[in-house]
């Protein structure tokens, strides 16, 4: 627990740096605030994008190659995305994962997410209408949602600080083979920085009256409908820290809101460097990520309409080295290319017809397996790869939920429990008092009858030590061994009398 919290609190100076950015003051007379904002009135456009990670394995520590080369090998490539005036989204890409190349498409409206993979039998579909109501909500508008994202996009962007290396230069680019003079806007930011850039952000949102106000009341404009729709409009709801204020008094509620954020931005402020030092000695490791070896540079291409038209992003991050990371560094690099800005696009929609519905699906492995075709790189990933059929079970000698019963040298277990946690199918035909064990990956069926002391194994038949027989409390028992290997599962115990079932 202790590590998963320590690597937790990597994440957030990896997070914060990737923030920074977008607070910009002018450059050389560019403003470079309006090109960040610029993209927030883009209703149409087309884009690629690629996505390639690098892993650099620790010095002085045995580097696990397999685990370099399987990060290396990831890769994530775009070639088309479109989208509509009306919200609509498309796109078309390959994922890259040792040698296996996925090709795959994807669409959105308002109705639902389909999409799907080379090697698939039919496309994948999660349906969006209706959503809101399952969840009790009512009432939401995404255009509304739309102007939250603007609003809390200025606020952020107008107070963060400019990094210590930020440049502007006229360059000529080729964007999707159309040449275009751009702006270029470049930037470069070392974790060592990072801490006094958010005590800076956090000092100029205190200071921000206007900007936070502003925000909070397009957030009450966006939630008060919402809670009325939803039966809480008419209720002073003292749970959300506004006292006796009823929450149709929108001045009152952005007020106490307001001055309630401001508090607690104040309040961190005054023990941010004690808080700071005391972050770095109860967790050292960030001494590393927080280092001049952790560095993000940006170079953005603006045009003269203020939209990023192409950027190369690339983030370093230092890593402190383990035996259970042994890693130096990991890299992320990604370039996008837009074009057709605000232009004619029309999304590319894939058919639901036989599609499967993801919300009402709840499919074993082995369903999941069958979704796609056994020769394809996307069955090979998920088998091979990903392991989704693999299963690991250990029996105690005094398990108490298996309560093995071990005869003339043969362990015995409940039938339905082993097969279903093995992901099997448990059927009961009470004519002929036989269980069906039907097999999730491979469909191989197995029966056995109580009383008998033979089972059917794919129509074979197969001696069992002694004849199934149900315990006390109406468990049939049979020998594990017999149905985790007919189930394509391997058995071993130790020298302690545990035992181990795996599957690959």
């Amino acid at each position: 627990m202790k590590k998963m919290k320590a690597r937790t609190k990597w994440l957030l100076p990896i997070l914060a740096l990737l923030l920074i950015l977008a607070g910009c003051q002018t450059v050389a007379g560019f403003d470079v605030n309006k090109a960040l904002l610029g993209d927030s009135d883009v209703k149409s456009s087309e884009s690629s994008m690629t996505l390639s990670v690098n892993a650099v394995p620790a010095a002085g520590i045995s580097p696990d190659q397999e685990l370099v080369d399987l990060i290396n090998s990831f890769s994530l490539s775009i070639g088309s995305t479109k989208l509509q005036d009306n919200g609509n989204v498309s796109a078309t890409g390959v994922v890259g994962y040792k040698q296996l190349s996925i090709p795959f498409t994807f669409y959105m409206d308002t109705t639902a997410v389909v999409f799907t993979a080379e090697g698939a039998k039919q496309p994948f579909y999660y349906p969006v209408s209706g959503y809101e109501e399952s969840l009790g909500i009512v009432g939401l508008d995404q255009n509304k949602t739309q102007e939250i994202y603007k609003l809390l996009s200025q606020l952020v962007v107008k107070n963060l600080p400019n990094p210590g290396a930020i440049s502007v230069a006229s360059v000529n680019k080729s964007v999707y083979g159309e040449q275009l003079n751009l702006t270029k806007l470049h930037t470069e930011i070392t974790g060592d920085e990072l801490p006094a850039l958010v005590k800076s952000f956090l000092k100029s949102i205190s200071k921000d009256t206007g900007g936070f106000t502003a925000f909070l009341s397009g957030l009450y404009d966006y939630l008060y409908p919402l809670l009325e729709a939803n039966g809480l409009g008419a209720n002073e709801l003292s749970d959300l820290g506004l006292g006796e204020i009823p929450l149709e008094d929108k001045e009152g509620v952005v007020t106490v809101a307001h001055d309630a954020a401001k508090l607690a931005v104040d309040a961190l402020l005054l023990v941010y460097d004690k808080q700071l030092d005391k972050l770095y000695e109860t967790t050292p490791e960030l001494k590393t990520i927080l280092s001049k070896d952790t560095r993000l540079n940006v170079d953005l291409f603006v045009d003269s309409g203020f939209h990023v038209r192409k950027q190369n992003i690339d983030l370093n991050v230092a890593l402190p080295a383990s035996e259970e990371l042994p890693l130096q560094s990991i890299s992320l690099k990604l370039e996008t290319e837009t074009w057709n800005v605000n232009g004619p696009v029309t999304a590319d929609p894939i058919s639901t017809e036989g599609a499967l519905d993801l919300s009402s699906a709840q499919l074993t492995p082995g369903e999941t397996l069958r979704s796609f075709e056994q020769g394809s790189d996307i069955y090979s990933l998920l088998k091979n790869d990903i392991g989704i059929t693999a299963k690991s079970l250990m029996i105690a000698p005094d398990d108490d939920y298996y309560y093995p019963i071990v005869d003339g040298g043969t362990t015995y277990v409940p039938l339905r429990y082993l097969a279903e946690d093995l992901d099997a199918a448990v059927g009961w035909d009470g004519a002929n008092r036989a269980i069906t064990v039907t097999d999730d990956v491979y469909g191989d069926q197995l029966v056995f009858k109580i009383g008998s002391d033979q089972a059917l194994i794919n129509g074979t038949a197969v001696k069992l030590a002694q004849p199934v027989f149900v315990d006390e409390y109406g468990d049939a028992y049979v020998p594990l061994r017999v149905l985790a290997e007919a189930l394509h599962a391997t058995v071993e115990k130790d020298e302690y009398g545990y035992i181990y079932i795996d599957r690959p």
